[in-house]
């Protein structure tokens, strides 16, 4: 397929990246693409506060994280989490280790990959033709040399009159030969139209994940008692794991076909560590119809993500002390339902590929009729022109095939894939921003960092899989206890009137 290297370098600018890359090396089966990117010193998180601080007028730009709180820098709650103004540092023996710095350069150990986007500007002509780097040249130039020397056997066993292969009429050929244009073409379209269709759900599922939070923030934004806030960054939090579980699946669809049909469960009651496992966990599976392989349960990670976050939503009114208006609940329903309706549409294409029989039959026209053109054209044609003419038309023939190869498939970690998982990274800091501009810095931060910390149990499908052996997926989720005594502000006048 077009760009077989990964789209891959390093880049030290957050953890999470860390994580991330990691976790897409092990979900790959492609060898990652080192390159060469001059490594950089993490970045100075606190000197930028100290530049955001020195451009930014006293104004209150955000709710802070306390109604009573007198400071009205923005920054100042993210400060107050971090230290006062300056980072942690931890003394060890020798009283001079530093927790950031040591953190720092153990994450300098490993490798952090960032996308390398293929990128090019259709009016250099020059850069167009010969920019290696996303192009299928790499890929079809064996077909093209194995079609040059095959052509530069059938002359020379011609011409010393050893053996002649050549076709003594070419309407054959030429009548293949409008077959093969037919299908390569329709194969291009349709591969072409399902890697748009993709490309359509994914910026779907994107846009009901931030409005989902941004409604979340927007329509409860003046209820600010802590477990109002908890339950935002709640439905934040599902929304987001939501998102990672379901991009996560697409990816391992594509670069883990050869596990597809194996078996997903694989804990018995009678295992070492069954004590460990709910009892929700043997129960699902005795419901199962049958067996149930990699494929399937993974692809039902999404549909049981969705289902949490709807029963979060719809638990609402005993973290915010009201229930909310009816069209105001239903739009956060609704956005849901969007993402639903975005992932299904994921299924039917990734469960409904391109048909296996035009594919044999477009690929078994295609290489016969390619290999064959030399024995038509060395009839009339002089050898350098058959050459020529055989390695420019094995070229495009073959290369419009890889190029439907690679639309067919548009999640992995190859060049021409679609970046889901980096454009996932920054629907994350949408959802951020709500909370930011919402409940604060520290409710932010904090969100992140639950985020950070489900990056450092495993890849999306990895956590799902822990989950259904726990107890926390099946049973309702507990919320801080709101303290004795405290009051929202829309309690009174909003419970009577939706009440």
């Amino acid at each position: 397929m077009p760009g077989k290297k990964s789209r891959h370098y390093k880049d030290d600018s957050d953890p999470l990246l860390d994580f991330y890359s990691y976790q897409i090396a092990a979900t790959s089966s492609i060898r990652a693409y080192q390159n060469p990117v001059l490594s950089s010193d993490p970045p100075k998180l606190y000197d930028s506060i100290r530049t955001v601080r020195a451009n930014l007028s006293p104004a209150k730009l955000f709710r802070s994280d306390s109604t009573d709180s007198q400071d009205d820098d923005p920054l100042s709650g993210l400060e107050a989490l971090m230290g006062d103004g300056e980072p942690p540092v931890k003394e060890g023996k020798n009283g001079k280790d530093n927790s950031l710095e040591k953190k720092h350069k153990s994450l300098e150990k490993k490798d952090r990959y960032k996308v390398h986007r293929v990128s090019y500007t259709a009016q250099n002509h020059i850069q167009v033709l010969f920019q290696m780097y996303g192009s299928a040249f790499p890929q079809v130039f064996p077909f093209c040399l194995v079609n040059f020397l095959w052509t530069l056997f059938v002359a020379i066993l011609k011409e010393r009159q050893i053996l002649d292969l050549t076709f003594h009429s070419s309407v054959g050929h030429s009548f293949m030969g409008l077959l093969v244009s037919f299908l390569i073409v329709s194969r291009s379209k349709i591969s072409y139209d399902r890697f748009m269709k993709f490309r359509g759900l994914l910026a779907t599922a994107y846009r009901t994940c931030r409005e989902l939070a941004q409604f979340t923030t927007v329509y409860t934004f003046q209820t600010q008692s802590s477990k109002a806030r908890a339950w935002r960054s709640e439905v934040c939090y599902r929304t987001i794991l939501l998102l990672r579980v379901t991009m996560d699946a697409l990816l391992w669809s594509s670069t883990e076909r050869g596990q597809w049909e194996e078996e997903y469960f694989q804990y018995h009651n009678k295992d070492a560590d069954s004590e460990n496992v709910s009892e929700h966990f043997f129960r699902f599976r005795a419901l199962s119809h049958g067996r149930r392989s990699n494929i399937d349960e993974n692809f039902r990670a999404p549909i049981s993500f969705a289902h949490v976050l709807r029963q979060i939503i719809m638990q609402h009114p005993d973290y915010l002390g009201y229930k909310m208006a009816v069209n105001e609940y239903r739009d956060l329903l609704d956005f849901v339902t969007k993402f639903n309706e975005a992932f299904h549409g994921f299924r039917v294409l990734i469960f409904t590929p391109y048909p296996f029989p035009l594919v044999q039959m477009t690929r078994t026209f295609l290489l016969f009729w390619v290999y064959s053109l030399p024995l038509v054209l060395l009839k009339d044609y002089r050898i350098w022109s058959s050459l020529l003419i055989v390695s420019f038309v094995t070229f495009g023939f073959v290369g419009v095939e890889y190029v439907s190869m690679a639309l067919d498939d548009p999640f992995g970690d190859e060049t021409n894939d679609v970046d889901e998982h980096g454009m996932a990274l920054l629907v994350y800091e949408d959802i951020y921003l709500s909370i930011y501009r919402t409940d604060g810095p520290k409710a932010a931060w904090k969100l992140r960092e639950r985020i950070l910390a489900r990056y450092k149990q495993g890849r999306g499908l990895d956590c799902y899989r822990e989950d259904l052996k726990g107890y926390e997926f099946w049973e309702p989720h507990q919320y801080p206890i709101q303290p004795a005594g405290e009051k929202t502000n829309r309690d009174e006048r909003d419970h009577s009137a939706h009440v």
